[in-house]
């Protein structure tokens, strides 16, 4: 529902029971406190010109330490992790993990994947990467991004994984999104 520029009033006009729910009750329903209908954890974003939405943030989280020798971006044993939240026309998404390798030198990659209302494989101008500087080393981090622009609507998104070279494990992996 977007807000309606109110009425102006002329003396002797009768201010009917339409002219009310135009111009008072529906600009009310279209104000924050009319949009947000779930309570905590959720805000506003707009949507448009005198148009908001309600929209509340998605996390995944998988701990279990799983390991690819795959040189092009995969799902491990168990998938993911994904997160799938209502979004606007972008997204602000922070993903991580942490990423040792059996050789020395060699790395790992985690990207995300999006489908649903918007499709984009993993890639590598999109990812977390570390790399072990002796065998087993591992590091931990995050990258943050924004997709922007994207189809407004419920999207999936899903971490992949890469090893650069050896076999690459990655625990702690996490996703969170941030949609407006």
């Amino acid at each position: 529902m977007a807000w309606t520029s109110p009425m102006t009033a002329v003396a002797g006009t009768v201010y009917t029971a339409a002219n009310w729910n135009t111009h008072i009750r529906d600009n009310l329903n279209a104000t924050g406190v009319g949009v947000l209908s779930s309570g905590m954890g959720r805000y506003l974003a707009t949507t448009g010109l005198g148009s908001v939405a309600e929209r509340a943030g998605a996390v995944g989280v998988i701990a279990t330490g799983q390991s690819t020798a795959s040189a092009t971006f995969v799902d491990l044993a168990t998938v993911g992790p994904t997160a799938t939240p209502a979004t606007g026309v972008r997204a602000l998404v922070v993903f991580g993990a942490a990423i040792s390798n059996s050789t020395a030198g060699a790395g790992g990659r985690v990207s995300v994947a999006l489908s649903g209302s918007n499709t984009q494989a993993a890639a590598d101008t999109n990812s977390f990467y570390a790399e072990s500087g002796l065998a087993g080393d591992g590091f931990q981090g995050s990258w943050v991004t924004v997709f922007t622009p994207i189809t407004a609507g419920t999207t999936t998104f899903t971490l992949k994984y890469r090893a650069v070279g050896g076999t690459a494990t990655f625990a702690n992996r996490a996703v969170s999104i941030i949609p407006f």
